[in-house]
């Protein structure tokens, strides 16, 4: 591997180069970053610093999200191969991902069950209506929590999720959409106000994902007030406990008492499922 003054020498090497000479020279610089190969961290930085000096800032991230690495872009094999510290570096480059870059890094987070990386790069496919109105009640931002059940069976997962001000935002918006990663996939949870003071549950795949078939699946919803002092808080209020085996991947509930998931009350959701083999 190439040290910092090396790096540095081979950059002034290429400056004057035809720009498809400068643009190959810092992909291949590229690719040795993001392959499953060993790289010392502190070659990392240098490296990209090279690749910043020969092209410009434009350049640079279309580079990065081209997928011009055996059909994928720099990024998306950085989070395959497990280039965390790579993946970060280059992001740095990077003001806004383009839709087909974001649609490869979806795909590299899904493929390796990565939820909190797929959480941290927005990929939950939030509604933009809901979005505004929780910023707008000055709402902290739902948490999602995924458990793989490795212990007890491959094809288990648990999901758990805490929605504040749950029902002031679902009278609004009428919809309320969670993204989440597990088993390889990417699922979708959501709320619906139905007709008749229901509240409609479902959850099912998202694209890019394979399709599965469900051995049996249970979900438990409960309310928490995130009020009174410590140790003397409301017990949890369960709203709703059910369980399907092989059923529709849809189940309707009856809409609690406004007043128990209103203000600075919190949905706990907990959703566990069971993948056919």
């Amino acid at each position: 591997m190439a040290t910092k003054s090396e790096v540095i020498d081979d950059s002034k090497s290429i400056a004057s180069s035809p720009p498809s000479e400068r643009r190959a020279t810092v992909l291949s610089r590229i690719r040795d970053l993001v392959s499953p190969t060993d790289v010392s961290p502190s070659s990392i930085e240098s490296i990209a610093d090279a690749c910043a000096h020969d092209l410009t800032a434009a350049e640079l991230s279309d580079l990065l999200q081209t997928p011009n690495i055996e059909g994928h872009t720099a990024l998306y094999w950085a989070i395959v191969n497990h280039r965390q510290e790579v993946f970060w570096t280059f992001k740095l480059f990077i003001s806004k991902f383009s839709s087909k870059c974001s649609s490869d890094l979806r795909l590299a987070c899904m493929r390796t069950s990565n939820h909190a990386l797929f959480c941290k790069l927005n990929f939950q496919n939030t509604d933009a209506q809901d979005e505004s109105l929780r910023q707008f009640l000055g709402c902290p931002q739902d948490e999602i929590e995924v458990h793989n059940v490795a212990e007890l069976d491959d094809n288990q997962f648990v999901v758990s999720f805490r929605i504040r001000m749950f029902q002031k935002r679902l009278c609004t918006t009428r919809r309320l959409n969670y993204d989440f990663v597990a088993r390889g996939r990417i699922w979708s949870f959501r709320f619906e106000m139905g007709n008749k003071g229901k509240w409609i549950v479902g959850f099912g795949l998202s694209s890019p994902s394979l399709p599965v078939s469900l051995e049996c699946y249970s979900l438990l919803l409960e309310t928490r007030t995130t009020k009174g002092e410590s140790g003397r808080e409301t017990p949890p209020k369960r709203v709703f406990e059910g369980a399907s085996r092989k059923g529709e991947l849809e189940t309707h509930i009856p809409m609690g008492n406004p007043t128990d998931v209103d203000g600075g009350n919190i949905l706990h959701a907990k959703l566990e499922v069971t993948l056919e083999k």
